[in-house]
């Protein structure tokens, strides 16, 4: 939440608009290649029996937890790689849509399984449903709390404190996106997308009043956004476990997602014109993430048969897939 606002406080309204069906296109054709290596590769463990108790339908679900690029590792390297705008803006929105594809598809597998009558059609309900509900709350609130900076102005003792307001607001609608079942996440990148791009935003609305953000919000969120990164990978080396039993099933699948990145980014992209180097260093990120982590214990906690080895496996990918994406980075953006 606090990685998406940050990171969309600095995108351009316009070139996100633009970019929309290419970020869109990558996203879903990435996930869902990403999620079919993974199954083939989990259902040929499960075929010589290296699985035990393994179902199609643990492959898939796993497939589902792991299909996602992690957001919270792609946008501080966007910025550390000095990419173009378009490219940029490309992945911002790749990396957010991901997270909750994963979030969604996921929980609505399961629910599937639980109760067999929820159907395929179902399963896009929940998706667009939740994508239109977070965007929208997202949008109307981040409108709505530019109007409340503005009137702010006039009232000192409020105005100085209001990034932490404006922190405050984000908390509650993430909570309250997430309670209508929504998308906090995309609630998160709407409400930064309206603030950051306020100007914009009244110049197409042909609204008279001018209101921007205050700096002062930026900059904490900047350095809140910087305490939860580190939170992040502190939380995951105190969480990591390896479980040799399924270390080489966790190889395979950090492999699977390698080679499937390249080949995901071809076909997103296929409109557009990526020079050569920024097209290597969009091929190289595959890290997975937080998302992935909070997944890994759901199947378990609905006691799904055959899904106690979940954790094992993300919580090597996680590690695995973010070091080799580190390496990548540093080899294409070094050219070495």
């Amino acid at each position: 939440m606090v990685i998406m606002f940050e990171g969309s406080l600095h995108l351009n309204i316009y070139d996100i608009i633009k970019n929309a069906p290419t970020s869109v296109l990558l996203a879903v054709v990435g996930f869902f290649i990403n999620m079919a290596a993974i199954t083939l590769i989990l259902e040929g463990f499960a075929g010589v029996g290296y699985l035990q108790n393994w179902t199609l339908t643990n492959s898939i679900l796993l497939g589902s937890i792991l299909g996602g690029i992690s957001s919270l590792v792609v946008l501080p390297l966007i910025k550390t790689a000095k990419l173009n705008n378009k490219i940029s803006n490309i992945l911002t929105l790749e990396s957010s849509l991901t997270d909750v594809l994963a979030v969604v598809i996921t929980i609505a597998i399961i629910q599937f399984v639980l109760i067999p009558g929820n159907g395929v059609q179902g399963i896009v309900k929940g998706v667009i449903a939740n994508f239109s509900t977070g965007a929208m709350l997202g949008l109307l609130i981040g409108m709505i709390w530019l109007y409340v900076l503005e009137f702010f102005k006039n009232k000192e003792r409020l105005y100085r404190p209001n990034y932490m307001l404006t922190f405050a607001c984000l908390l509650l609608l993430y909570a309250f996106t997430e309670f209508v079942e929504g998308s906090g996440a995309i609630a998160a990148l709407a409400f930064g997308l309206v603030l950051g791009n306020a100007l914009q935003l009244q110049k197409m609305l042909r609204l008279e009043q001018k209101i921007r953000l205050n700096s002062r919000v930026v900059e904490f969120n900047s350095q809140v956004s910087f305490f939860v990164k580190t939170f992040f990978f502190a939380l995951i080396g105190l969480l990591l476990f390896i479980e040799t039993g399924t270390l080489l099933v966790s190889i395979a699948v950090v492999a699977a997602v390698t080679l499937a990145r390249p080949v995901a980014v071809w076909i997103g992209t296929i409109r557009e014109t990526i020079p050569k180097k920024d097209k290597a260093i969009v091929n190289g990120l595959i890290p997975r993430g937080l998302a992935a982590a909070v997944l890994a214990i759901l199947p378990a906690s609905y006691g799904l048969p055959g899904t106690e080895a979940f954790s094992g496996i993300v919580f090597t990918v996680i590690i695995a897939s973010i070091g080799i994406t580190m390496v990548l980075f540093y080899m294409r953006t070094k050219k070495i």
